[in-house]
């Protein structure tokens, strides 16, 4: 199994269970739930307030009725020669069909009424006297032989004294049979709705849905052997369009990190096997037969020498490994950047009197304060300077601090072996050496270690260099205030 596979498993089996887990189900019933439940609160409330608002506009209707159709009895009453002869009751009852007439004149007795009901006289007396006492119009509600009648009680004056009574009512039985009929249709209309509502819903989850099981089931084909592969973005609503693009900027920077983890084991692979072959050959030569004690004594030296190489190329991996992730962990922090260089400047300083080189510290300027991992960046400048050393055999070390434009620039030049033009590319490549360097130690990560920290914390580094004359490293930061 190959490290991209390995390290793709994880995503591989969330991808899986997420395709496999009812989670997109539960969405689905999810939105049709919650879009059913709106819309059947929303048409119950319209149901409502229309079956309402219709009942008072039916009772209200049958009073005003009930109320204008007693006045009209009334008026004739007091524009005929007597109650008795009016006849208004046998009108009444053939052509206002569920209405009831009842005339008492001034003692309270019944002088014509309808056949429709049969109003006892304690009743008709307790009316009589509510008109008599209050001698005003009143509306009111009877229950009579099991049906709920609306009555209207009207006084009729003559020369202002009290000259009887008018009666007129009708039953409820026709509206609330009506109102039952419209309960019906809207329980009607409403099962329809639902289910119109059920269909759109479910038609609209679906196509909500289909873009997620599509994206994940190219998501799930893509593994460590086709790591290359990305999602259709084309095709989709913008959402699950901008989502598909997310991945694939994600599988972006996966590629980018196995192969970068790729190169960087084959390197450490190769480092590591060219030693190691010397000192099988080595070993095997003097298994072979019979040396000298000089010539043991040599073989051992080679192979002391090509442990050391291997040691230190390990030593090395590890300290990049173990500095990428305290810079990436580290907690930055504002501080001054002269106390970094100086204290890089004196180490300097003692070494090239030890190579009896020349050393050049030049600050213009005060106050180089920036934001970022102290300790790291400390250790990228170390590894220029010291580079710089390592590949001057005699001249000049110079370091120069200064500020520009809001940026704090360090510049490390060197008159040295120097870089040849086709390398200068390169030179940050791990485990990348230029062909001038083959005699000189190293294993070909401090630059690239160095680039790594100063980029990590929004700087720049740029290279000049010339063969035989030297090499000029301008690294700069941002200023801090």
């Amino acid at each position: 199994m190959d490290i991209k596979t390995k390290l793709l498993e994880p995503l591989e089996e969330w991808v899986i269970k997420l395709r496999h887990n009812p989670i997109f189900l539960s969405l689905k019933f999810k939105f049709l739930f919650w879009n059913l439940l709106v819309s059947l609160l929303t048409m119950v409330i319209i149901l409502i307030v229309f079956f309402e608002t219709t009942s008072y506009a039916l009772y209200s209707q049958f009073d005003s009725n009930i109320i204008y159709n007693a006045h009209e009895v009334a008026n004739v009453v007091n524009h005929s020669s007597g109650l008795s002869s009016s006849k208004i009751v046998r009108f009444y009852d053939k052509n206002l069909i569920g209405y009831f007439v009842v005339i008492l004149n001034s003692n309270g007795s019944i002088v014509e009424e309808s056949n429709k009901y049969n109003l006892n006289s304690k009743f008709i007396q307790q009316v009589f006297s509510a008109v008599e006492k209050k001698s005003i119009s009143s509306v009111f509600t009877q229950q009579i032989g099991g049906s709920e009648v609306r009555m209207v009680s009207l006084p009729v004056f003559t020369n202002g004294q009290l000259d009887g009574v008018v009666i007129v009512g009708n039953s409820f039985d026709v509206i609330k049979e009506a109102l039952n009929r419209l309960f019906d249709v809207m329980i009607m209309v409403a099962l329809i709705f639902i289910l119109l509502i059920f269909i759109i819903t479910y038609y609209l989850s679906e196509k909500v849905t289909q873009p997620l099981y599509e994206i994940t089931s190219q998501i799930v084909a893509i593994t460590g052997f086709n790591l290359k592969q990305r999602l259709e973005t084309e095709g989709y609503e913008l959402e699950f369009k901008a989502m598909a693009e997310e991945f694939n900027k994600l599988f972006d920077r996966l590629e980018d990190t196995f192969e970068r983890e790729r190169i960087f084991i084959n390197d450490v692979a190769h480092e590591i096997k060219t030693p190691l072959a010397i000192m099988n050959g080595e070993t095997e030569l003097a298994l072979r037969k019979k040396q000298s004690l000089e010539q043991y004594e040599k073989i051992l030296r080679a192979n002391l020498y090509e442990n050391t190489r291997i040691a230190k190329v390990i030593n090395d991996v590890l300290s990049l490994a173990r500095l990428e992730y305290q810079t990436s962990t580290a907690k930055n922090s504002k501080f001054d950047l002269l106390d970094v260089t100086n204290a890089i400047a004196e180490d300097l300083r003692i070494l090239s009197d030890a190579k009896k080189l020349n050393f050049e510290y030049q600050i213009k300027g005060k106050n180089f304060y920036m934001f970022g991992s102290k300790d790291a960046i400390r250790k990228s400048m170390y590894n220029i300077c010291t580079n710089a050393l390592k590949y001057t055999k005699k001249g000049t070390i110079k370091i120069i601090l200064y500020k520009k434009l809001k940026r704090i620039y360090i510049i490390v030049e060197d008159t040295g072996v120097g870089i040849e033009s086709r390398d200068i590319d390169k030179i940050f490549d791990r485990f990348y050496r230029g062909k001038n360097t083959k005699n000189f130690d190293g294993s070909g990560l401090g630059l690239s270690l160095a680039k790594s920290i100063i980029e990590k914390n929004k700087g720049t580094i740029l290279v000049e260099s010339t063969v035989s004359k030297g090499t000029k490293f301008e690294i700069s930061f941002p200023e801090f205030k």
